[in-house]
Parts: structure tokens; C-alpha cells; sequence
């Protein structure tokens, strides 16, 4: 029996122009059609006086009724098994392996498919939650912090404490000796320091806001509805792995709180991710200099003003190249990929099926 594969994600616009370009044509949907007769009589009673007489007649009416079946997974599977068989497409942990990618053999066989295929555990960065929870993170400290001191009140041993302390300075307040007095105060006061100070320790720790605001601006100057998925093929090679930027309408569950709810931002079980190779960090770094042809030419010279200001409007987006090569964080030896397909693939389990 066949693999069942359960979808998170799946980018049937993607799905449907490769597979047609592997295909030659893409059945878009399986119609079945049923068809019902309706007989109805239009009859029309006349009065002559001298007879009766019914005229019209019987008609017939046929509807077809046709229901839509789309096969969305079914051409998915054909296009993976399309992909591999024509050679398109290379799996991680079957056509390269953890070595491959420390003798840096995987850059070269990245360089030669359109697709890479992976299985492993997948970190969630939806930074648009993120920024979400900062926006918010003041209310939701206070309310945690609260609870967390009020939980510690209901102690029997912090209940034990602060009686004690308020019985000191009862006794403080009938003590004559204003030496004596005064120390009894400078002791008590450090102990309530003390004691605040242990109860703090148990409490979620404030962020500064300037740390908020400018948090808040990076995501929306460079990271707009940006949703990352990090897929790790080897546990035992972290710094390898397969990043992906997902739109939010293909998952087949359009609400991505739901997601995160239900498996979140570190899920537990291991994926599956197709996705079309998009970029491949070189060890050495990027060799492509787009700036290179302006080196030759002085752009002081009579004549050159139009390249002068070429080179200065493509300056500032190189100038913007650190900044990009920051948020992206897809370095040697991973890669970029635009996901076609998230999901989770189960083969059946014998032990689990039902003789009767």
C-alpha cells in the first residue's frame, strides 16, 4: 500500500505549471454527471358550452447535474514521480548525504536540479506573529508577572514570611531605643529588598521599548509578511539546511494561528518539503559583481552623465546588498527553495491493521 501524505501546504498554481510542462497538458478536474427526467403536465382546461376539451400536452425536462471532483493530490504525486524520473529533481538523504554536503559535492548537484526533496524537523517564523506579540508583549509580561506574584502569595512558606515581617515591625513600633530601633529598620528593609527581589527573579523580565519599536520597524521595513520555514535533513549538520519563504493562502488550512496552535513554532514531528531551488550560496562567496561595468569607464568625462547616474541609483541597492544578505540568513552551505508541497508522509503500519 501507497504512502498517505498529509497535506500542511501546497502551491497548486506551481504544482500545475511544472507538472504541464512535464506532461505536455494537466487534467484540471474529474467531472461525474447524472442525469434526472422531470415529466410535468401544462394543461389548460377550455369551456365551450358545447364540449370539454384539454389542451397542451407533456413536458419533459432533463437536467444534467455535474459534480467536480479535483484531483489536486493526485496530480501533486504524479508530478514528484514526474520529477524524479526525469531527472529534475534530488533528494536530500538519498542523492546527498551528510558528506556531500561537508565535501561541498551538494553545491553541485543543487546547481543541476530545479528541485530539492527533504524530510526532517521544520522550525516556524511567521514574522508578522512576531511582531503581533511585541506590539504586545508590555500587556502580556504584566499579566504573567501578576499571576506569577499572586500564585507565590498563595504560598504557605511566603504566607509564613511576610507574617513574620509584619509581626517585626509591629515589634519595631513599640521598641523605645531609637538606635536599636533604627537598625531593626535598616535589617527589615533589607530583607523586604531581599525577598522582592527573589520574587522578581521568578517573573518574565521587561524588554526595552526601544528594543520593541525597533524590532517592529526591521520586520516592516524588511520583512513584510514574511513566513519562514527552516527545514533540517540532518540533525547532526544544524547548520545545514533547507529555508523557504511560504505564502500564507496555500496552506490547505488558511488560518495560520490554527497552525501554529496545532503543531507550533517547533513542531515535534518530522516533514516533508518539495520546493524549486531558488538560491545557492557559494563557499567562496558571490563572484557576480553587477557593478563591474562602471570600473572602466570615468564617469566624470563629458558625455558619461547618464551612466554617472545609472551607477549611482544601482549604487545605493548595492549598498543595500549587507542589509538584504542580514534578514535573508541563507549562507554556505544552505539553501533557498520555493516550496511546492509541505506534508507529512505516513507508510502503513501492519502492526496497526485490523484483520476483522
Amino acid at each position: 500500500m501507497k504512502e498517505i501524505k498529509d497535506f500542511i501546504y501546497l502551491d497548486m498554481g506551481k504544482v500545475s505549471s511544472l507538472y504541464s510542462q512535464l506532461s505536455g497538458g494537466i487534467v484540471q478536474s474529474v467531472e461525474a454527471s447524472s442525469t434526472s427526467t422531470e415529466n410535468s403536465k401544462n394543461l389548460r382546461n377550455y369551456d365551450f358550452k358545447i364540449f370539454k376539451h384539454e389542451a397542451g400536452g407533456t413536458e419533459t425536462e432533463s437536467q444534467i447535474l455535474k459534480e467536480v471532483r479535483v484531483s489536486h493530490h493526485d496530480i501533486y504525486n504524479e508530478l514528484e514521480r514526474e520529477l524524479f524520473e526525469k531527472g529534475y529533481a534530488a533528494e536530500i538523504g538519498v542523492d546527498i548525504r551528510m558528506e556531500d554536503v561537508d565535501s561541498g559535492r551538494a553545491t553541485k548537484i543543487f546547481e543541476s536540479a530545479l528541485c530539492v526533496k527533504a524530510e526532517g524537523y521544520v522550525v516556524l517564523e511567521d514574522y508578522e506573529r512576531m511582531t503581533r506579540i511585541a506590539h504586545n508583549y508590555e500587556d502580556i509580561s504584566k499579566f504573567i508577572n501578576n499571576s506569577i506574584k499572586s500564585s507565590l502569595n498563595e504560598t504557605p512558606e511566603l504566607k509564613a514570611i511576610i507574617e513574620q515581617i509584619d509581626i517585626l515591625k509591629e515589634d519595631i513600633k513599640k521598641m523605645k531605643n531609637s538606635a536599636a530601633k533604627s537598625t531593626k529598620k535598616h535589617e527589615l528593609e533589607e530583607f523586604d529588598e531581599n525577598l522582592n527581589e527573589l520574587i522578581n527573579s521568578k517573573q518574565v523580565g521587561k524588554v526595552e521599548d526601544w528594543i520593541i519599536e525597533g524590532l517592529k520597524t526591521w520586520v516592516r521595513v524588511f520583512l513584510p509578511d514574511i513566513f519562514n520555514v527552516r527545514l533540517y535533513p540532518f540533525e547532526d549538520l544544524v547548520n545545514f539546511h533547507v529555508m523557504s519563504n511560504v505564502k500564507r493562502s496555500f496552506f490547505l488550512d488558511d488560518n495560520t494561528e490554527s497552525l501554529h496552535y496545532l503543531f507550533g513554532s517547533k513542531p515535534t514531528i518530522k516533514v516533508t518539503m518539495l520546493g524549486v531551488i531558488t538560491s545557492i550560496p557559494q563557499k567562496d562567496g558571490d563572484s557576480f559583481e553587477p557593478m563591474k561595468e562602471f570600473e572602466e569607464t570615468d564617469l566624470e568625462e563629458d558625455g558619461n552623465e547618464s551612466q554617472s547616474v545609472e551607477s549611482g541609483f544601482r549604487g545605493v541597492f548595492r549598498g543595500f546588498d549587507g542589509l538584504e544578505e542580514m534578514i535573508r540568513t541563507c549562507r554556505y552551505p544552505r539553501i533557498m527553495v520555493q516550496p511546492i508541497a509541505i506534508y507529512r508522509a505516513i507508510k502503513p503500519n501492519k502492526t496497526l491493521q485490523r484483520t476483522r
